[in-house]
Formats: structure tokens, sequence, C-alpha cells
């Protein structure tokens, strides 16, 4: 049994797979502010979802900065902990690997692998959730950097130094306009957001030049509201190239525990 735990900047999924690349059932509860407790409500809540069986694999996704060589989540940014170690304690209670990964790699991996971006070789994975992570996968692995890649925090203006995170996430959106995304109906409101996310995503597309572009992600739940305004902003841009496939991820909020599960399974082998 493979296990995945998803960590959000609001809420922590936990997920069990028998095979390692599907959610067969979760559960969720609210992000704790406090760090002390989070091993132990992760453990917890693992006996609530599968009881006593078996664990053969652990796949921990988490925002912010990772090093994943000690085990430990250094910062998330939508998250007050610092340092928290998270891998020795889980593979201490329950004897197996775990597998520590950048949420919005997983994210990528999935979608890249077996979700919508499959059928092409550079993936550019873009998760509008709490706040915003980035990937980049070459046929189905993450292109190899220092650190992770974190595109919610570009620069969209030089003047007040706004980033990207803090224009069209969840959480800018509820407080721009003063409803989260599954609240908002207004055509008008949808064409302003998508307006907005289409700057960031011109500089991603532009520099990187993917084959498809997958947004996943709690904002992305509402595709079908944005995406023919995301597309006509982006083409007021005049690109010099063709823009890209904009996809709705296959995963659309499970992407991360899905492909920590992925990487999880591969412990195994």
């Amino acid at each position: 049994m493979i296990i995945a735990i998803d960590i959000g900047g609001t809420k922590i999924r936990i997920a069990y797979s028998q095979v390692g690349d599907r959610i067969e059932d979760s559960l969720e509860f609210s992000t704790p502010t406090s760090q002390r407790i989070v091993v132990k409500k992760l453990i917890d809540s693992i006996h609530q979802l599968v009881g006593t069986s078996p664990i053969d694999a652990i796949g921990i996704a988490s925002p912010g900065s990772i090093n994943k060589r000690k085990g430990i989540i250094v910062a998330p940014r939508n998250v007050s902990w610092h340092n928290l170690k998270i891998v020795k304690p889980l593979q201490d209670f329950f004897k197996c690997p775990v597998v520590l990964e950048h949420d919005a790699t997983a994210g990528g991996i999935a979608e890249a692998r077996t979700g919508a971006g499959k059928a092409y070789k550079v993936v550019l994975y873009v998760t509008i959730s709490t706040g915003i992570g980035t990937s980049i996968l070459v046929a189905g692995e993450p292109l190899p950097t220092v650190h992770n890649s974190e595109g919610g925090w570009q620069i969209i203006d030089h003047t007040s130094q706004e980033r990207f995170a803090e224009i069209c996430s969840g959480r800018a959106i509820q407080s721009r306009y003063g409803s989260i995304a599954a609240d908002i109906h207004s055509h008008t409101t949808w064409k302003l957001i998508a307006s907005e996310m289409a700057v960031g995503l011109y500089n991603y597309i532009t520099i990187i030049q993917p084959d498809v572009v997958v947004l996943g992600g709690g904002v992305s739940v509402h595709f079908k509201r944005f995406i023919k305004p995301l597309q006509k902003e982006l083409a007021k841009f005049d690109p010099i190239y063709p823009i890209p496939p904009i996809k709705q991820a296959r995963y659309v909020e499970t992407a991360p525990a899905v492909g920590v599960m992925m990487l999880a399974a591969e412990q195994l082998k």
C-alpha cells in the first residue's frame, strides 16, 4: 500500500493506493498552524484512513522550500512552519521508505506522465491554489535545477514589486474580489482575473517555450470560466511564436498526491 501526503496552505490530503498510480480513497483536514502537532496528526490520519494495513512506502508533497536530502520542510510560504523534520519520524514509525518532493514538481510529474501533458515532451505545469507553484517537465522528468521552480514568485510589477502569486492565487483572488473562486460567477470578474493571470503565464511561455501548459489547483477547477478570456489576453501580447495549448489538469486538485504516489512506488522497484 502506498500513502500520499499532500500538504497545502489551507488543508492536508492523505490518500492511499494499492498500485501507486491512482487515488483509491482519501481524507482531508485543516493544515495545523503549529508544527509541533503535524507528525502526530499525519500518523493518526493515516491510521484513520487505512487502519492497521501494512504500508510499503509514503510520498510527501510540500509547498515552499524543502531539503530533500535532510527530509525537512524548510519554510512553506503559506504555512507558519520552519525546518519541520518530517521524513525520519514517518520512516521510523511506519518502517518504510518515505519520499519528500515539492508539491508543484509532484503535480507536474503526474500530469506529464499520465495526465493532461502525457502526449507532450516539454510540459509547463502551473498550480493555482492558495499560492502558485510551477514545474517544468521534459519527457516526464523534472528539469534538474539547484532549487525548485518558483514561478509564483516572479515580479509582475517592478514599481510595487508585486508578485504573480499576489495577484491571482486563490488567496489573492479572495482578497481582491471578496469571494473564493468557486463563488465567482461574474463573466466580468473572470475576465479581470484572466487578464492578471495572462501576464505571468505569458512570461513563463516566452522563456520556457513549452509544448503544452497544464493548469491545476483549486482555481483551475473553474477552468471553463476563464480559459477563453485568458487565451484572448495572451493573444493581445502579440507573441513571437504561437501560444501552446493550455489544458486543464487531469488531476485538477489531486496531482501532487498522485505524483508523490508514483515517486514512492518507484522506491519499491
